[in-house]
């Protein structure tokens, strides 16, 4: 409501000084005439307008062209519009960590793969916020059967939940991935399991761990 109010005072000035002006300008070149009673009548001698001498002189004139002005230049001022200030930004970042193969098991339980594991403290190396997930490349020999991969906390000796993925009757590496992982806080280092679920060969040929924050 003030950004409206100071524009409209600012206008009642200035037309309070034209008012004025114009005014003192009128008398000045207002012509009296006597009038005399009822009897007499006297005749009055009129100055021509043109010999009437303007008493708002140059200075004046200066002085009123000088207080418009100011005013003017503060209705502009009020009425600029304001600086926009910069928003954080929004963007978000996305890091990889690579779990390096191939590596392979028969095995229809889950078995260790040493050596393709990782540690990571998510809140402290990234953000509270981040979000995990993780995706591989796997097949199973000959096609037939189903190869299974998993994430196992070795800091807790418990697998990560929702970490499971699979690949069914493929002989060629198929990459799938998982949803997002509720990862313990603190550091905690996590180790890729693998098992088939008919004893053909299955392999984890890459994969990697995504991080989003």
């Amino acid at each position: 409501m003030q950004k409206f109010l100071a524009p409209s005072l600012s206008i009642l000035v200035i037309l309070g000084v034209l008012g004025s002006y114009y005014f003192l300008y009128s008398l000045n070149k207002k012509v009296e005439s006597i009038e005399a009673d009822d009897v007499q009548k006297q005749e009055v001698n009129i100055t021509p307008v043109s010999e009437v001498n303007d008493e708002c002189g140059e200075v004046c004139k200066s002085q009123v062209y000088k207080a418009v002005a100011e005013a003017i230049a503060t209705i502009s001022g009020s009425l600029k519009t304001p600086t926009q200030t910069s928003l954080p930004s929004t963007k978000t970042q996305t890091v990889y960590i690579p779990l390096d193969g191939p590596v392979s098991t028969t095995s229809t339980a889950w078995i260790d793969m040493p050596g393709v594991e990782v540690y990571i403290d998510v809140e402290k190396d990234y953000s509270k916020i981040a979000k995990v997930n993780w995706e591989a490349s796997l097949k199973v020999a000959y096609g037939n059967g189903q190869a299974f991969a998993r994430l196992f906390d070795v800091t807790h000796g418990t697998a990560v939940d929702g970490s499971e993925i699979t690949t069914i009757s493929n002989a060629t590496a198929t990459n799938v991935s998982s949803g997002y992982l509720p990862l313990w806080s603190g550091r905690n280092l996590y180790r890729l399991q693998l098992k088939s679920l008919t004893s053909y060969e299955a392999t984890f040929t890459s994969g990697r761990i995504k991080v989003t924050y």
